[in-house]
């Protein structure tokens, strides 16, 4: 799983257009990084993924910024899944805004994020990356698509997969456990998904 798979998985079951590149500047993918982006912020405070994080200088500062306030921007780190907070000489950034993987903010030097590292391709634990899908489908939902009811439907089944997850965590139970639930077998084992409208 990558970014790329998931937000095409979700345009998919949302019954709209796939995407083919990332930053393709089609309304499709605008509406789907931002729903990916919401979507990992929302998750990974909720259940102890046990993902790295770390904490480095941002290298030199781009000729050019994206941002229409911001005229300093910094590439981040090509591992970075979430950026957690950012620094301006160890003083936590107040303002700034991530653009097309890149930080953009009011300082032109001294800048470093502390964000959460992306597991390499073909490790992303898989009940995790079904969740970022569904959270997905659902901002697209109500976003892109306006339709709420099933947006709220999908939110239910992100909520009971995660209870599912600490169910199984409070029995100690092993993490494969977890997988054969009704609701995570339903979703995972039912291939691929369209969006029907109902």
């Amino acid at each position: 799983m990558d970014r790329l798979t998931v937000i095409n998985d979700a345009l998919q079951a949302t019954g709209n257009n796939r995407v083919n590149v990332e930053y393709d500047g089609s309304a499709e993918w605008e509406a789907a990084d931002s729903a990916y982006r919401r979507a990992l912020s929302f998750l990974i405070p909720r259940h102890q993924w046990n993902f790295a994080n770390t904490t480095v200088p941002l290298a030199g500062r781009l000729p050019v910024s994206p941002h229409e306030t911001f005229s300093n921007a910094y590439q981040l780190p090509g591992d970075c899944l979430l950026v957690e907070n950012a620094f301006w000489s160890g003083n936590a950034i107040r303002e700034y805004e991530i653009v097309d993987q890149k930080l953009c903010c009011p300082y032109d030097q001294g800048v470093s994020v502390k964000y959460v590292r992306a597991p390499a391709l073909g490790q992303w634990p898989l009940l995790f990356a079904e969740l970022v899908t569904m959270k997905v489908e659902s901002y697209l939902l109500r976003g892109f698509n306006e339709d709420t009811d099933n947006a709220r439907r999908r939110d239910a089944e992100v909520e009971a997969m995660l209870e599912e997850v600490r169910s199984a965590l409070d029995r100690q139970e092993p993490p494969r456990a977890m997988f054969l639930s009704r609701t995570a077998a339903r979703r995972l084992g039912r291939g691929s998904r369209r969006y029907t409208g109902g």
